[in-house]
C-alpha cells in the first residue's frame, strides 16, 4: 500500500470538495434596485451594469466567483465592490494564498517557493506569480513602517521648561546575564576552552555633573533602582556614584 499516494488523493478530494463549498460562497446576487448605484472615486455615480466572473486560487483550489460591476458614465472607470470586501481587489489569489507566496517567498529563491507551494498546499502557481506576491507584500509592509515613522516624527513633543544643561556625561558599560545553553552555541567563554554561559547587555546612562571628585572627574548622585532577574550592573555603575567619561568626545554635547 502507497500511503503518500492515498495521503494526496484524500487531500486533493477535500480540496475539490472545500473549492466548491466556497465558490457557492462566491456567487453573489444582483443587487436590489436601491443598491444599484455606488459613489466613484471621480465624484459621479457608478451603475450597476451585470454579473461578471472572476476565478480564484484559494487554500483549497481554484474556486469561480460572481459578483456585481458597476461602471461610471462619465469617467468610464469600472469598480467591484465584493473584490473589496474580500481583498481580491486586482489579483487571482485569495488572503490565504498571498500569505503563503509571502512565506515561501521570503525564506527561499522564488522557484524553490513555487516547489513548496505544490508540495505542503497541494496548489499549483508560477515563479512569478511567487515573487511578484512577496515583493507586493513585502513593500505594503515597508510602506506602513514608513507612515508610522513619518507619524512618530510628526509627534508634538513638549519643550522642556528649565535652565540650559552646558554640559552632559555619558557612561556605558556592560555586564554578562545568564542565558539557555542554545543562545551561547559557537561563543568562547571566558576562560579557554570552555563555553560560554552568558551574553552580554550594555547599560548606559546620561547624567549631568553635580560636582567633582578629588581627581576633578565629573561625579552624579545615583538613586538606586531594582533590576529585574539575576543580572547585576557593572562594577563601574554598581560601586559609587564616580562616573568617567571615555572621551572628551562623549562628554561635549
Amino acid at each position: 500500500m502507497d500511503l503518500e499516494a492515498i495521503e494526496m488523493a484524500i487531500r486533493s478530494a477535500l480540496h475539490q470538495a472545500g473549492a466548491t463549498a466556497l465558490s457557492e460562497l462566491l456567487q453573489f446576487a444582483p443587487p436590489a434596485p436601491e443598491q444599484r448605484r455606488l459613489p466613484c472615486s471621480c465624484g459621479h455615480t457608478a451603475n450597476y451594469l451585470e454579473l461578471r466572473g472572476k476565478t480564484l486560487l484559494t487554500a483549497v483550489g481554484t474556486a469561480p466567483m460572481q459578483r456585481p460591476y458597476y461602471l461610471c458614465p462619465h469617467c468610464h472607470q469600472g469598480q467591484f465592490p465584493a473584490d473589496a470586501e474580500l481583498d481580491v481587489v486586482n489579483t487571482e489569489f485569495s488572503p490565504g494564498v498571498r500569505r503563503m507566496h509571502a512565506l515561501v517567498g521570503q525564506d527561499a529563491p522564488f522557484d524553490r517557493g513555487r516547489e513548496q507551494m505544490k508540495v505542503l498546499a497541494g496548489l499549483e502557481v508560477t515563479t512569478k506569480s511567487v515573487e511578484r506576491t512577496a515583493e507586493a507584500i513585502g513593500e505594503d509592509i515597508a510602506q506602513r513602517e514608513r507612515e508610522q515613522m513619518q507619524q512618530a516624527i510628526q509627534l508634538d513633543i513638549p519643550a522642556v521648561v528649565g535652565k540650559p544643561i552646558p554640559v552632559l556625561y555619558i557612561e556605558m558599560d556592560g555586564t554578562g546575564v545568564p542565558v539557555v545553553k542554545k543562545e551561547t552555541v559557537g561563543r568562547q567563554g571566558k576562560t579557554d576552552g570552555q563555553p560560554a554561559h552568558t551574553r552580554e547587555v550594555k547599560l548606559g546612562c546620561v547624567f549631568t555633573q553635580t560636582k567633582s571628585t578629588r581627581k576633578a572627574s565629573p561625579s552624579a548622585i545615583l538613586v538606586p533602582r531594582p533590576i529585574p532577574g539575576p543580572s547585576r550592573p557593572p562594577r563601574s555603575l554598581a560601586n559609587g556614584s564616580i562616573w568617567k567619561p571615555a572621551s572628551a568626545a562623549l562628554a561635549a554635547r
